[in-house]
């Protein structure tokens, strides 16, 4: 792509699609697209943007966008068992404990911490589950999986679209981007021109370490010259990377924007979507249990035996190494939202064409009981209480069935017009007092389809 070429699409407004990491939680981002836009093709939703951006789950949501599937296809991808089962190939327990000829693999792996998932099988079954709903493989008789992200644009019908996927490099220990931008003014420091295979790149992106897969990634960019035009590669080498949350990008959402502003974007006219894979956390009350205030002893007495809340304070060194191995998920991403949106409003006035869009699912705090209770949507069931603990609980790589119908479920209380529902991320503050952001999906909609 020339940059002539971007610099007249910056004539109008500069739309970026962010995606968050998140496994199979990525599904949220699916169905938030599919009522945005309707159920149509991957390169018509596409070409509605200037840049799209995914890490982990969220470049995987990418990939069948520019694999031009049907975003009720996309959807099924993360619905369906056997797919997810293909991403997330469990590991035996005799491979967990001879983990790498590691000398504490049996205890390692009887506690319970180590990865779960196969790095390698990983690869065979994204590239499967790509290969298998490729719609232009027939005409073109190369499958998009496999075509390097610097060929995709031109391949969507939108040659100014940029595409960016994140990864961490194993042994450089830094960040990786892999661009379909190959001219990208943010890369002009490297010599060398990369064209990443999208099968490799969403690999690579999709790899958490220590508590989920087995090794490091392994793919092979093609290495170009810049001239004459990219044209050509002239060789490829070898990489290994862990997921891009590594390097503190599981929310994608700054990145994006810097490649935007880099390339010629004006802050103001950016215009961005950036969608999470939902949030909830048991509360946390340990930082006001010895507080001299009578309204904090209130909450805190109020709350001991809240299954909903954590009070007291232990440490084990077991939890503090599983809590450290999945803490990359966390990013946080209210801080690489906040950052972002502080670029585009630097008066923090809620006027910027910045909308997050990401379920949450924590407790809410009742005022007139000091208790905090499940969101009023799940108060509709007898369960509710069970179903949140369970939705809390869950990690990022839900495989089984019962798991990932919870997230359907979620998705069902999240994405409506209809009261109640489950709350919208807020990019700052609470709905008690002044706030960046939208309270609820409906907002967030609404405000998105002022943009598009």
């Amino acid at each position: 792509m020339s940059n002539k070429k971007l610099r007249i699409n910056l004539c109008m407004s500069y739309k970026i699609l962010s995606l968050d990491g998140g496994g199979s939680w990525a599904l949220v981002q699916a169905k938030v697209l599919l009522d945005l836009y309707g159920d149509i093709r991957g390169h018509a939703l596409l070409r509605k943007f200037d840049l799209a951006i995914g890490n982990s789950g969220g470049s995987l949501v990418l990939a069948c966008l520019c694999n031009d599937m049907l975003l009720s296809e996309i959807c099924n991808v993360f619905e369906d068992e056997n797919s997810r089962k293909q991403v997330f190939s469990k590991l035996s327990f005799l491979d967990k404990i001879i983990f790498k000829q590691d000398r504490f693999g049996l205890f390692r792996g009887l506690l319970g911490i180590g990865p779960k998932y196969s790095t390698q099988n990983k690869l065979i079954g994204l590239t499967k589950v790509l290969s298998e709903k490729d719609h232009l493989f027939a005409q073109r008789q190369k499958y998009i999986v496999d075509t390097p992200l610097n060929e995709l644009p031109a391949l969507i019908g939108k040659e100014s679209l940029q595409l960016l996927i994140i990864g961490f490099d194993y042994y450089r220990q830094r960040v990786s981007f892999f661009r379909s931008n190959m001219q990208s003014r943010t890369d002009l420091f490297s010599n060398k021109y990369y064209g990443m295979p999208l099968g490799h790149a969403i690999h690579a992106s999709s790899n958490a370490p220590v508590n989920y897969f087995d090794a490091p990634a392994t793919v092979s960019p093609f290495i170009f010259q810049k001239k004459p035009d990219f044209k050509d590669p002239v060789y490829r080498n070898t990489s290994w990377f862990w997921d891009g949350a590594v390097s503190g990008f599981n929310n994608p959402v700054l990145a994006g924007l810097v490649e935007a502003i880099t390339n010629g974007a004006s802050a103001q006219d950016c215009c961005i979507l950036s969608i999470g894979t939902g949030m909830g956390n048991k509360v946390i009350l340990t930082d006001v249990a010895t507080s001299t205030d009578p309204l904090d002893k209130i909450k805190c007495e109020a709350n001991k035996n809240n299954e909903l809340v954590i009070t007291g304070t232990s440490f084990i060194f077991k939890n503090d190494i599983r809590k450290m191995a999945t803490s990359i998920l966390d990013d946080p991403p209210d801080s690489a939202t906040f950052i972002a949106y502080s670029v585009l409003d630097p008066t923090l006035s809620n006027s910027a064409n910045f909308v997050r869009i990401n379920p949450c699912y924590s407790p809410v705090f009742n005022k007139e009981t000091n208790v905090y209770e499940v969101p009023a949507v799940y108060k509709t069931n007898g369960n509710g209480l069970d179903k949140i603990k369970k939705l809390i609980a869950l990690d990022m790589d839900a495989v089984e069935a019962a798991e990932v119908n919870m997230i359907v479920e979620l998705c069902d209380k999240f994405i409506t017009t209809s009261e109640p529902c489950l709350p919208n991320q807020l990019i700052r503050g609470d709905i008690s007092g002044k706030y960046l952001g939208c309270a609820t999906y409906k907002e967030a909609k609404e405000k998105w389809l002022k943009c598009m």
